[in-house]
């Protein structure tokens, strides 16, 4: 499957878009007889669709560019400061062939330095800038050094092994461990210490440039992407720009509508879209996605594990495994796979590229995968904005649900109304939060956990005054039994009652518990239990267990005129243990 960003560049070329082209200034223009020199040109492509992820999004350019015959380098941009240039891809449809996509940072004339604020502020930035590239040249050391002392440890440990048996000097031995190990521990200490001073000195830049931008001396830098593109023909050439960006996220919100008189429910799905990416977003095409393009597309390698054992006359076992893991230093802070350094070395730029292409698997909603996509069926605007909110409808799920009064008075004196039904939406519902309605009543708001398709969904409407319960301890005795070895027992027995103040019928799920012995010389009796407790194979297999009672009690209506009528239920519990031991954890 194509990930999401590139099935909707798929969509948007077939958009009857015009691209406006215009001859760069210092643009080459090709003659006959040099046909294959590219023409540079400013390429207007308009952003036609976006897929927001949780923490960045992923923004797509495109139009049609009628281009002639030959080689063109597009310049595309300038790209908003937080976009990621390692990430930019470009795809061309029909008419034309990509060549190359790359990306140019282009740091504008700086102000005038005449101003003494101004050269104050360059002196602090120049020196901040040599402080943090002499705290990165020291940790360039250690991390050499490490490797060379895990290489002498692991000839150390080698040696040793051939010599087993041999001509081994223990003391020799001793020493290298000894060396070995003191040195990672210096290397290490050294490490954190130059973590610490590096994370100082980042902070330390970062707010000197602040200071010199706010001086008025910062050069703005303008960001561009570069289209190289073969028209073989000459026409109109559909071509698609796609690249992350930060600052933007989005989240899942709920207003669930409950009837018990009608049976019905319905749940009101949003998303509440943030993005303060620097670029506006207009009658764009819009995708949610739980996709997270900053994570690694592959997973972290696995290092062998060497066991030896030798005894060189000493007390203890010597072992090669521990020590053949380089302490090292704390990567730099950032998600994984995107560091935030400058290092723009093979590997990082590979794991971008590795992220960009797998953005999000085309999983459909109701599937199941890694992502989930919602695809909005309408245009989409927000403006960049770091304070709005944009909320956006994305389903409305109506369905049937079991509304069931739940009394647990051993915990709670009141009765709750519980909502139960399948979720045949089509939707997978993420963690959010839900604002709950009875009929017209708001009763606040609740959590809703990750529901897949075809999972249950459980809903709480708070309390129903017209349904009161009543929980008490009969009778408590305790007792003493046998003859040559004696026991002790705690009898109780429980009693609680049910009434139905409303002008109809009522099932109420109604739960208590029972102790539950862990101990063998402890025996626990439920006996005189009426009614009966309930059946069903979930309760049978999984609360039974642990002790719990739960029973299914229809509660008839009040007569009008007249006085609600209680139920009652009522069980009874011994419990026995051994003579001269201490029963722990019994409670009425």
């Amino acid at each position: 499957m194509k990930p999401a960003h590139l099935l909707l560049a798929s969509a948007v070329l077939l958009a009857p878009l015009s691209c406006l082209t215009m001859p760069a200034a210092s643009a080459a223009v090709a003659q006959d007889d040099d046909a294959l020199k590219p023409v540079a040109s400013r390429a207007e492509l308009p952003i036609t669709s976006v897929s927001v992820y949780r923490s960045r999004a992923a923004v797509t350019r495109s139009a049609e560019c009628a281009l002639a015959q030959g080689v063109h380098e597009l310049r595309v941009g300038p790209l908003p400061e937080f976009a990621d240039l390692d990430s930019v891809q470009a795809k061309i449809g029909a008419g034309g062939k990509l060549l190359d996509v790359k990306t140019e940072a282009m740091a504008l004339p700086a102000p005038s330095s005449d101003n003494p604020r101004v050269r104050e502020a360059l002196e602090a930035v120049d020196k901040a800038r040599a402080e943090l590239a002499e705290v990165d040249r020291l940790s360039a050391n250690n991390t050499a050094t490490t490797k060379l002392i895990d290489s002498i440890a692991a000839k150390t440990a080698a040696d040793a092994s051939q010599a087993l048996g041999g001509a081994l000097d223990p003391e020799k031995l001793r020493g290298q461990i000894a060396f070995v190990e003191g040195e990672r521990n210096r290397l290490t200490r050294e490490g954190l210490e130059l973590a610490k001073l590096r994370v100082k000195a980042a902070g330390e830049l970062s707010a000197r440039e602040k200071a010199l931008a706010a001086a008025g001396g910062a050069p703005p830098v303008e960001r561009y992407a570069l289209i190289t593109i073969a028209v073989p023909q000459g026409g109109k050439v559909p071509v698609a720009l796609t690249y992350l960006v930060g600052n933007a996220t989005w989240k899942p919100a709920y207003t669930v509508r409950g009837d018990p008189a009608a049976g019905a429910l319905k749940i009101e799905f949003d998303a509440v879209v943030k993005q303060a990416t620097g670029e506006d977003w207009s009658d764009v095409a819009l995708v949610l996605s739980t996709a997270q393009p900053t994570r690694a597309a592959n997973p972290s390698e696995i290092g062998a594990i060497y066991l030896d054992v030798f005894d060189p006359s000493a007390p203890r076992a010597v072992s090669s495994a521990a020590p053949m893991m380089a302490p090292g230093v704390p990567p730099p802070a950032g998600e994984a796979g995107f560091a935030d350094d400058d290092s723009g070395t093979g590997a990082m730029s590979r794991k971008r590229g590795a992220a960009i292409e797998s953005l999000s698997n085309d999983t459909e909603v109701g599937g199941s995968g890694a992502a989930v996509e919602y695809r909005l069926p309408r245009a989409f605007t927000a403006p960049s904005d770091a304070n709005g909110e944009r909320r956006t409808r994305v389903a409305n799920i109506d369905g049937k649900p079991v509304f069931t009064l739940v009394a647990r008075p051993v915990a709670e004196t009141d009765v709750f109304l519980r909502a139960r039904l399948m979720n045949e939406s089509g939707f997978i519902l993420l963690p959010g939060q839900a604002r709950v309605y009875l009929g017209s009543d708001s009763i606040g708001t609740a959590a809703l956990g990750e529901i897949a398709v075809g999972g249950e969904i459980e809903l709480w409407f708070g309390k129903e005054p017209g349904v009161t319960v009543k929980r008490e301890v009969v009778s408590k005795k305790a007792s003493e039994s046998g003859v040559f070895s004696k026991s002790k027992g705690v009898d109780r027995e429980y009693r609680v009652s049910l009434t139905n103040t409303l002008a109809r019928p009522v099932e109420v799920e109604l739960w208590d518990r029972v102790p539950v012995s862990r101990n063998e010389q402890v025996k626990v009796e439920l006996t005189a239990i009426a009614p009966a407790l309930a059946t069903d194979a979930k309760y049978l297999e999984e609360e039974r267990p642990q002790g719990l009672l739960k029973w299914m009690l229809p509660l008839p209506a009040r007569v009008a005129g007249k006085e609600a009528a209680p139920v009652t239920i009522s069980w009874k519990t011994r419990v026995v243990w051994p003579d001269g031991m201490y029963l722990a954890g019994d409670a009425d």
